[in-house]
């Protein structure tokens, strides 16, 4: 296959630009059928800003590319050639969205938006499909720096690049390491994770309950005891009762808990918890620090900065927040304490690990953005050990094999369609289509990567506007795509009816046969308890047909 490539690096103190082989590098390409790998033997240092390896590609009129989004909640989804990729948006682009930094939730900062339909980009892996041929290129690795995929379907190009941003180069390093496979969906899929040699974690699904989508912040020690006991009596049915955000005073004062709201603090908690014979999990955002926080303000040292030395707002949650510095040894130290508290003082046997991508805005101390993502997550690994880690708001690739369970989309909402500032934000807000969309097309990482989670089911009646026939359908789908099968009601209000579908949900009797999306409408095709049956919805609105 023939390449073309396309350099802009920094050397000599001076920008320059290279189609290949010069004074001051070479490349040693290794191209086979099953991959290509091209390692820059450099001269001099050398920063690369910008560079491309494009090959020709013979785009059919019924291609579809799967474009891998940024981190769990960037929308990701097959693409058609009158298709245009959506960016950060007019609320993300606007005063608000640079005061609070929702450009560094997603790839914005080093990936330029595509301006035209056709054309499109993933991160790590990407596909062509055409009917059920698979045409599949993933990195073997994004250590080195994020591995992205672009497809021009109008000029009929594929190219792959790497984000290198910060990287000097002084001997020979790896700029690309891609594996290749043609074949159906699983093949393809089984293929690379063997040839990476990622396997999952554990095998065991966790249900149960998330006190997230009814109370959000504002749960209590009341609240999450009430709504423990109401599982009793079904208890055979749940493995796991986790507790989510609210419960301390300020995100990253991670000792301090809110004394008004649980005045028994959290170890009480837990008993009760695994008196009920579940396994306790905790809600965390590690690499963050509320504005407002006391870690925020007596140790700005640990806070990620801007060139200036301003700290960076790494989004709109809680007022604003900043990432954390994991290499400021005190600010590592204090991590590792949070995780100690939490697992061997309180007890907690999961830990749900969220806004993770915080971490690795920038790069720092001659990283890239990917090698400060790995670090982070072998940073979390090491401090949770043998207890399990439920990974959100995080770049997937750093996570094959090293977390046990991953969100794999965005929020729901208590709702279906999107409202009108939704199609005004960035990739990665609140969006049950998105949600929806996440799951069918990221459904190649579970059991291969990791046990996915695609999000809650919600059964109740209340605080929620989605209709009864829509949650019975979002229960089954959640049932047919996830591993991690969480709700978030008081189920001791459910009637006959929520009870049944609530138990249909939690019973492993079912197997997914077919998988085909047209036109944003879905047609999933499986077997329960023997019997052939069909969901076919439109995931834009949740029309049920």
């Amino acid at each position: 296959m023939d390449y073309r490539f396309s350099f802009m690096y920094f050397a000599d103190g001076r920008i320059k630009n290279s189609s290949g082989n010069n004074n001051d590098f070479r490349l040693d390409i290794n191209e086979s059928e099953n991959g290509l790998r091209i390692t820059l033997i450099p001269n001099k240092d050398i920063r690369i800003k910008k560079f491309f390896a494009t090959r020709d590609y013979d785009f059919g009129a019924d291609s579809k590319f799967f474009a891998n989004g940024f981190q769990s909640w960037t929308d990701t989804k097959e693409f058609s050639s009158d298709e245009k990729m959506p960016g950060l948006g007019l609320v993300g682009k606007s005063l608000f969205g640079r005061k609070f930094g929702l450009n560094n939730v997603g790839d914005y900062n080093f990936i330029e938006e595509e301006k035209e339909a056709g054309s499109f980009h993933s991160h790590s892996l990407a596909y062509v499909r055409q009917g059920n041929e698979i045409d599949f290129f993933g990195s073997k690795t994004d250590k080195t720096g994020y591995t992205v995929i672009y497809a021009d379907m109008n000029r009929k190009t594929l190219s792959f690049s790497k984000d290198l941003d910060g990287v000097t180069i002084s001997e020979p390093y790896d700029i690309l390491d891609l594996f290749f496979a043609k074949g159906d969906y699983d093949e393809v899929f089984d293929k690379y994770f063997e040839a990476i040699n990622v396997k999952p974690l554990t095998d065991k699904k966790i249900k149960g309950y998330t006190s997230w989508y009814n109370y959000y912040q504002n749960i209590s020690e009341e609240i999450i005891l009430r709504d423990l006991n109401s599982l009793e009596a079904q208890i055979e049915y749940v493995n796991t009762f986790q507790i989510d955000d609210g419960y301390q005073t300020a995100v990253g004062d991670w000792f301090s808990i809110n004394k008004e709201k649980f005045p028994n603090g959290m170890k009480v908690l837990v008993d009760a918890i695994h008196e009920k014979g579940l396994s306790a999990g905790l809600w965390l955002a590690p690499f963050g620090a509320q504005k407002g926080s006391d870690i925020a303000k007596k140790h700005p040292d640990w806070l990620i900065k801007d060139e200036k030395g301003k700290p960076i707002p790494v989004g709109a949650n809680w007022d604003g927040f900043y990432g954390i510095d994991i290499y400021n040894e005190d600010a590592r130290n204090y991590i590792k304490s949070v995780f100690n508290e939490v697992l061997n003082v309180w007890g907690f046997d999961l830990v749900k690990l969220d806004f993770l991508y915080a971490a690795s805005i920038i790069p720092m101390y001659g990283k890239s953005r990917g090698e400060i993502a790995y670090d982070s997550i072998e940073l979390l690994r090491e401090c949770v050990g043998e207890k399990k880690i439920l990974g959100c708001g995080v770049q997937q690739m750093p996570c094959f094999g090293k977390v046990d369970y991953m969100r794999i989309d965005p929020d729901m909402a208590l709702w279906w369609k999107h409202k009108l500032l939704r199609k005004n934000m960035h990739r990665e807000d609140v969006s049950t289509p998105n949600a929806v969309g996440n799951s069918i097309f990221r459904r190649c990482f579970n059991g291969r990567a990791f046990l996915c989670d695609p999000d809650v089911f919600l059964l109740r009646r209340t605080n929620i506007k989605f209709e009864p026939e829509q949650q019975k359908l979002l229960g089954k789908f959640i049932k047919l795509f996830g591993s991690v099968l969480f709700m978030s009601d008081n189920i001791a209000e459910y009637d006959e009816k929520q009870l049944e579908t609530f138990k249909d949900i939690l019973t492993d009797d079912s197997e997914i046969k077919a998988i085909n999306v047209s036109n944003n409408i879905a047609f999933i095709d499986y077997v329960q308890n023997g019997k052939d049956e069909l969901l076919k919805f439109n995931i834009n609105d949740g029309t049920i047909f």
